[in-house]
Formats: C-alpha cells, structure tokens, sequence
C-alpha cells in the first residue's frame, strides 16, 4: 500500500487523544516518509504541534461547525483538496462520516470501540483499542507505554514558572489533581482527604506540593489548600497543557483520579498514584511500569456512570490516606 498523506482524526478529550499516541507513533513508523496531519480539539493543538508524531496539526472545532455549516463544508472541502491517502477515523461520529466522503481518501479506518467483553475475551485498554483501528495495515503488537514528546521551550518556560514561584530541585516535587470536573462527580475524591494528603507529604517527605488542574477548577483548589496545615501552592488555570504536559515532567508523582492530567503525567513518564471507582483501570489506568492503582473490590465497581448511583461515592471513600499516602512515599524513593 503506497501511503503519502495521512489524516488521523481523533478530536475529543485529551485523555482519548494521548491513548492514541502509540497508534499515532506506529503510523509515523510503518510509514516514515508520509505525511501525517492530526486533527485534535481546540487547545490541545500545542501538545503535537512541533513534535516527531505530526507533520501538521489542524483544530476541528465541533461548537462552531454546529452554528456555522458553511465552516463545516468548507474544513471539509480543505481536506479534499489535500488528496489524503489514507483517512484513520479515530472519532467517528456523523460529522466524521461525512469528512471521510468529503475527504476521498483511497484507504478509511474507523475506530470500533470494545463496550463489551466477548466470552473469553480480556478488556482492551484505550490505547489498545484505539491501535487495533491499524491491523488492516499490519501494525499490531504489545504496548509497553504512552510518550508525549515535550518541546524544549515549553521546559524552558515551566522551569522559570516555578524558579519565580522560589521552588528549586533540592525537594521532590508532588503534584495533586483534585478534579475531575462537574461533569463526572463520581470520580472524585474527598477535597479534605487531598488536604491531608498534601499536609502528609509537606511534613513526612519534606517535598514541595503544587495543585494541577483547568481554570474551572480553581476554586476547588483554593478550598482543599484553605483546610490545610501547611503551604503548597496551586498552578491550577494559570498553565497552557503544554505547559502543564512540561509542569507534570518535573514531579516525582502526581495523584489523581481518572481523567485529563492522570494521563498526561503517564505521557510524560511521570509516576502515577491512580484513584479509581466507577471507572475500569484496566480500560483507562496508566500505561507503564511504576505506577499504583487503588480501586476497592466491592459489587458495584466499576459501575461506569458519571454520576454515583446510590450517591454515596462509596469506592473512592474507600480509598484512604493512609494507602495513598505510603504510595506517594514508594514514588519519592525510587
């Protein structure tokens, strides 16, 4: 199969998209001279933009085609003039039905994913699933990790951040993600056990604490530091996620639950301390050697739902300090 022009779509959450990078990366293998554009969400152009995985990055920005239909046609008709070759739908949807006629590309994979196990079948992680999308090309084997390349001026820019902050390289540096969003309340866990946390680690491991997080968890942050003892400090909004990709770089660990910096941390090569619950790790967990998960055996886990059905949030409530915390303790020593 002669492959020059490659278009690999996967707009959507960055966690979906960084579980796309080892597909992203066998492509850029099994196809060295080709040219691969990516096609991502506004804001998350920066993460690839300039790295080995992506020749071009394109901004598919779903909100604005849905008021303006002519923008759609016309992001469409680009792709066409582009005479792509192969078409890796990797967030298929109507849209991407259409972007893939529009596009004339000679060969189109679509992306299945596994809902359900088939008898005798294992889970398939993300990652792994979104790779099986390439088998018809002959790409197939294990993966042993997820990497996000980092651009040399985003280090350049976070290591001034946290010079100006006065945090230097003489104590480890922990990172704590204590959001997950309004939209999925039953991956959180408690606000005054992140405080805790954080008093634990800043007294017992004399290392530094600083918060992750969007703009939009801002105010949570300030609660959780408000109940503490001790001083960490917060880079939750004040980031771009290639500055936070870079932040994440810097840390021993980073303890979250589920969602967006989990998996950026685990792109990096960052430790991850994971807190699972209604979620499936073996679906959504770290990639990678070094990494702990804690998710409690009780019959409802994992119950996949973004709400907590009995609203009790009683798998991450099961999730102790204690635990965590002599996780934390194991990432600073190795």
């Amino acid at each position: 199969m002669d492959i020059k022009k490659v278009l690999f779509f996967k707009p959507g959450a960055i966690g979906d998209l960084l579980h796309t990078l080892p597909a992203l990366q066998a492509l850029t293998e099994k196809y060295p001279a080709a040219h691969i554009t990516v096609v991502v969400s506004p804001g998350l152009e920066s993460l690839l933009q300039g790295t080995s995985v992506a020749d071009r990055v394109l901004v598919f920005d779903k909100s604005h085609f849905k008021k303006r239909l002519k923008a759609f046609i016309d992001f469409g008709l680009r792709l066409r003039d582009e005479r792509y070759d192969l078409f890796v739908d990797m967030q298929p949807s109507v849209r991407s039905m259409v972007l893939r006629w529009m596009s004339g590309a000679g060969t189109v994979l679509i992306y299945r994913k596994q809902k359900k196990n088939q008898a005798g079948d294992r889970r398939l992680h993300a990652a792994e699933n979104f790779k099986a999308t390439l088998r018809p090309l002959g790409i197939n084997g294990p993966i042993e990790d997820i990497d996000l390349p980092i651009a040399p001026e985003a280090l350049l820019a976070v290591d001034r951040y946290l010079a100006d902050h006065g945090i230097g390289s003489s104590r480890p540096l922990i990172a704590l993600n204590c959001s997950v969003g309004a939209a999925r309340p039953a991956r959180n866990w408690l606000p005054e056990r992140f405080a805790e946390l954080a008093d634990r680690i800043l007294r017992e491991l004399n290392a530094t604490v600083v918060f992750v997080g969007g703009p939009e968890d801002r105010d949570l942050v300030k609660r959780v530091m408000s109940g503490m003892r001790g001083k960490a400090f917060s880079a939750a909004g004040e980031l771009s996620i290639a500055h936070s990709a870079a932040l994440l770089s810097r840390c021993k660990c980073l303890v979250s639950s589920d969602t967006g910096p989990l998996h950026l941390a685990t792109a990096v090569g960052t430790t991850v301390v994971g807190l699972y619950g209604s979620t499936d790790p073996h679906r959504t967990g770290p990639i990678g050697k070094g990494h702990r998960v804690f998710i409690k055996d009780l019959p409802c886990v994992p119950c996949e739902e973004k709400h907590c059905p009995p609203g009790t949030r009683a798998c991450m409530a099961a999730i102790t300090v204690d635990e965590v915390f002599e996780a934390v303790r194991k990432a600073t020593e190795e």
